[in-house]
């Protein structure tokens, strides 16, 4: 096996783990919903956050570590397009969902689980649930330019 295909094994895995619990969130998020119980939702809400901290993070920098590992063995300029919106894209999602997302519906679980159901709550909680599927979206539109890789 070369680096190279080491580096592509892990940043398919990773990326595979990041976006595919991703899917998996919104999934079970939808059936959360339906079920109407705010205990389920605040349980729901609260293991998101744990995932998202302790399972998509790491698999974020799994995803950017082999990716540059990637780029290094490949012999890409790091001005290629499909290189630099990646990595631009890479970092505005890891902001928002790292630095803000995982710890926001922890917190609005813990407020729904302490408090019961409001419309405030409910509102907060529809508002990071769009804000997720928005980074989903654009962690799909980085998927589609590392397989197509424009510029190349």
């Amino acid at each position: 096996m070369s680096w190279f295909e080491f580096w592509l094994f892990l940043h398919i895995l990773a990326a595979m783990v990041w976006i595919g619990g991703a899917v998996a969130i919104q999934v079970f998020g939808i059936l959360t919903k339906r079920a109407g119980d705010p205990a389920k939702s605040a349980f729901f809400a609260q293991n998101v956050s744990f995932a998202v901290n302790r399972v998509f993070f790491p698999a974020a920098l799994v995803v950017l570590g082999a990716g540059i590992g990637l780029i290094e063995e490949g012999g890409w300029d790091w001005d290629t397009a499909f290189i630099r919106w990646g990595l631009i894209l890479w970092v505005a999602v890891a902001s928002v969902a790292f630095g803000f997302l995982g710890r926001a519906i922890g917190k609005v679980g813990a407020q729904l689980a302490a408090e019961g159901p409001s419309p405030e709550i409910a509102l907060r909680m529809r508002n990071l649930v769009w804000l997720s599927r928005g980074l989903l979206v654009a962690l799909v539109v980085v998927v589609f330019l590392m397989t197509t890789k424009p510029g190349i």
